[in-house]
């Protein structure tokens, strides 16, 4: 009567009710457009927002197609789910004497004015669209906006949903639009300041009108815990038109668990502690000490590993490791020696403190700045063979000590592209933030942007499905050229992330400062509202039963504060998800009423 299928985060099940299941005819998804500018010295700009954007549509499971908008062809629009275009360079259409001079595509243009399908233009080149009060063009009347002039004052602030987002001013620009139909444009997002009078000035930020939407900026520039980007994520579950359930949940993680760093009596108080207040947790641990150039031992080098059954350090420290398991802990594999050779990478070589799948180094020259950056690239070595080796080693050293791993999280967030591809292969699930490149990256340019996530990313462009890493760490002090983090700073990022309406707040620990620390951060996270789930939840059967009355329904069992989306679609529709029901478990069974009576149809259940 059934067919079940399971993966990883996801169970899929075909229900026949009459009839013979059959194969489906796969039918292509649609596909969102992403057009972007690619000249000037800056061309490579528009290329990584538009990887960075389709990250953030691998939140809602979208497909996409990214291109020069130079590239466009007429009717593109129309068969997309929505089409954004990032204008980062300054184009002038109106003066063919001026070294601006750089028209749009005409189809481009004609295809933004009359397209139901849903447009998201960013920052430059509206004026090519719109007019003047003299002289009013046909966007104007049909969207109600007019573009003015840019507007380089500065606005810091940035209002969504009540909340204040930051804008950092080493990019003050701002489109300034104009609403000219407040009965028709909404204002979602605005910016503002106080000025030194103390009298408040505002500009639009975000609009919207019908099916189009404009932003001031890119809000991918400059992007930090808490800014307007984060409000940008969640503003394009309504450009997009895919809602999601109100749901806000947090992880705890422990950072740079391993030997020499941590004592086991470290780990066993923060596991009791998080346990006491059914708290679950993830445990960053790194498989490999290594001090090669003896750093921490007065040049004696040290190694240790946690699977030597010969070290009994490292026999207490497997031992804690899996108490905290036992005790609601979940295991990270944070690489394998998390530092590159012996060589400072950039600090010392020892773990924890350097770089693994990247090279990094200081530039001697300026004594007043020790910590300038004059190399940051992948590591000579790098390879397939040589980072899938690695990986290996790591996986195996914890399946030696006998301790079940989960996800993966890379050593200070960096890594080539090809680690990345490398690792989805190996990995179904990651923890962390990531570095993205442009198509033209090599070592000179150094074309590259980190960028981290306010909800679980389904897939990004390297096929990674990430649980987002989004308010930081607790630093007491700062540290190069980091400032001090306290527990009240994480706490404000994860109060401003309540405006995301699936937003996370995902914060790590180390946990050998004192607990009273992790205590703070946990139960000030607890008081916004905030669930703590586990970063793997368990993958529950999706039965098929009747209830007392002989109707189906589904039921599967559920862990509190987890989410759970149960979704069918039908053979015609292959790859084409309807949401049947968003449920947030609470530890007992949940039931699902079932009424459809056609031939064939496939139910899932995504857990979050």
């Amino acid at each position: 009567m059934r067919k079940l299928t399971q993966f990883f985060g996801t169970v899929v099940l075909g229900l026949l009710v009459c009839g013979s299941l059959r194969a489906a005819v796969p039918v292509p998804p649609p596909k969102v457009l992403v057009l972007y500018d690619d000249s000037g010295p800056y061309g490579w700009l528009g290329n990584i927002y538009a990887k960075m954007l389709d990250n953030l549509l691998g939140h809602f499971e979208l497909d996409y197609i990214n291109e020069p908008v130079d590239e466009y062809k007429a009717g593109q629009m129309d068969n997309a789910v929505a089409t954004f275009y990032f204008g980062t360079a300054y184009r002038e259409s109106f003066n063919p004497d001026s070294v601006w001079y750089d028209p749009l595509p005409p189809a481009f243009l004609n295809d933004v004015l009359t397209t139901a399908q849903p447009v998201c233009w960013l920052k430059y080149n509206l004026w090519q669209l719109s007019g003047s009060a003299e002289y009013p063009q046909p966007f104007d009347e049909r969207f109600g906006l007019r573009f003015v002039d840019l507007d380089t004052s500065g606005y810091s602030n940035i209002l969504y949903k009540g909340v204040t987002f930051s804008k950092n001013q080493l990019d003050p620009e701002l489109g300034w639009v104009t609403n000219l139909a407040p009965d028709r444009v909404d204002e979602p997002m605005t910016a503002w300041r106080t000025n030194e009078d103390g009298t408040a000035v505002s500009l639009p930020y975000a609009l919207h009108s019908d099916n189009f939407w404009y932003l001031a900026d890119i809000p991918f520039d400059y992007i930090s815990e808490g800014d307007r980007y984060v409000a940008f994520a969640d503003l394009l579950h309504d450009i997009l038109g895919i809602d999601h359930a109100e749901r806000h949940r947090a992880i705890i993680r422990l950072e740079d668990v391993t030997m020499e760093i941590y004592y086991p009596e470290d780990v066993r108080t923060a596991a009791d502690y998080l346990h006491s207040q059914q708290i679950p947790f993830a445990l960053a641990v790194i498989p490999v000490y290594t001090d090669p150039l003896g750093f921490y031992d007065f040049g004696i080098p040290e190694e240790h590993r946690i699977s030597d059954a010969s070290d009994p350090d490292a026999a207490a420290f497997r031992d804690s490791l899996a108490y905290a398991v036992t005790n609601g802990g979940q295991i990270i594999i944070h690489g394998y020696t998390h530092q590159y050779d012996a060589t400072p990478n950039p600090y010392d070589g020892a773990t924890a403190d350097d770089f693994e799948f990247f090279r990094e180094t200081f530039d001697p020259s300026d004594p007043n700045h020790p910590y300038k950056v004059n190399l940051f690239q992948p590591v000579p070595e790098d390879s397939k063979s040589w980072v899938t080796k690695r990986i290996k080693h790591a996986q195996q050293e914890l399946t030696d000590a006998c301790l079940p791993w989960v996800a993966w999280e890379t050593p200070h967030y960096s890594a080539s592209a090809l680690d990345y591809q490398v690792l989805a292969k190996h990995f179904p699930l990651f923890m962390e933030r990531s570095l993205y490149f442009a198509d033209d990256y090599n070592s000179t340019n150094g074309h590259y942007a980190g960028q981290f996530f306010p909800y679980v990313i389904q897939k990004d462009i390297y096929g990674r499905r990430i649980v987002p890493e989004n308010i930081g760490n607790f630093s007491p002090e700062p540290w190069a050229d980091f400032p001090a983090h306290l527990p009240e700073d994480l706490l404000r990022a994860a109060k401003q992330n309540l405006a995301v309406r699936d937003g996370w707040a995902n914060a790590y620990f180390h946990g050998y400062y004192d607990i009273t620390n992790l205590q703070a951060i946990v139960s000030g996270i607890q008081a916004l509202g905030y669930t703590y789930v586990p970063l793997a939840p368990d993958r529950p059967q999706l039965q098929l039963q009747t209830d007392g009355a002989g109707n189906l329904e589904l039921t599967f069992p559920t862990q509190n504060g987890v989410g759970y989306d149960v979704e069918y679609r039908d053979p015609s529709t292959d790859n084409l998800w309807t949401p049947m029901a968003e449920i947030i478990g609470d530890g007992t069974p949940a039931l699902v009423p079932v009424d459809y009576v056609g031939a064939t149809r496939f139910y899932r259940l995504r857990v979050e």
